[in-house]
């Protein structure tokens, strides 16, 4: 693997991206966030294509690194720096050998067996959720941090906490054993996504510098 695993993994879902969601993700690019990933539920590969093609320009002005969500294809026809894979869909050990070994290949779980199948299939990483309660998936039971710390145990390989994370729980995320975190709305929403994104950062650095 060339890349990095992420460390905040911005998702942008909204459809379409229209010009406050853009201005927010480059607010959020341009305040150090390097992985974004691009989902856009409803949009067909074809309709997909060209706007990848865009942010995989934009990502790269900002030194960040571009992922698409479930379209293997598109994130080949515009050379995205990885792949994201829904927990059901395109088979991990398949979409390995279709990407490569340089490219980022995450997929996401709701629980340790599921995680470390898809880490053991050729994952870089995957994401737990929902850790905490989310608007994004209201009917979700939350793992809730216990349990998310028992699970982390079983699984060997790189994880992100997903699901209701924001400026007040990432410490809580990364003390239950996160190497890191995925995050919309906690970024996306706010009045002032560069300065939400440059405190979770700030954040996640006195955190993870306390664990070394």
């Amino acid at each position: 693997m060339t890349h990095s695993i992420p460390r905040l993994l911005l998702i942008s879902t909204a459809t379409p991206i229209d010009q406050p969601a853009k201005e927010a993700i480059w607010a959020a690019l341009s305040a150090g966030i390097r992985h974004l990933l691009l989902r856009q539920p409803g949009l067909s590969a074809d309709d997909l294509r060209p706007l990848a093609q865009r942010w995989r320009q934009r990502t790269h002005e900002q030194g960040a690194l571009l992922l698409i969500h479930q379209h293997i294809d598109v994130a080949l026809a515009v050379a995205a720096d990885g792949l994201h894979l829904p927990e059901k869909g395109l088979d991990t050990a398949m979409a390995r050998h279709r990407l490569g070994p340089n490219r980022l290949l995450g997929r996401s779980c709701h629980d340790p067996v599921t995680a470390q199948q898809a880490l053991n299939q050729g994952a870089d990483y995957v994401t737990l959720s929902p850790l905490f309660t989310t608007q994004s998936h209201s009917d979700a039971t939350p793992i809730g941090v216990e349990k998310f710390r028992s699970w982390r145990t079983m699984i060997h390989g790189p994880v992100l906490a997903l699901g209701g994370i924001d400026q007040t729980n990432i410490t809580a995320a990364l003390a239950a054993g996160a190497d890191g975190v995925a995050m919309i709305r906690a970024i996306l929403a706010q009045s002032d996504p560069y300065a939400a994104a440059r405190c979770c950062l700030a954040q996640m650095d006195v955190t993870l510098k306390g664990d070394d």
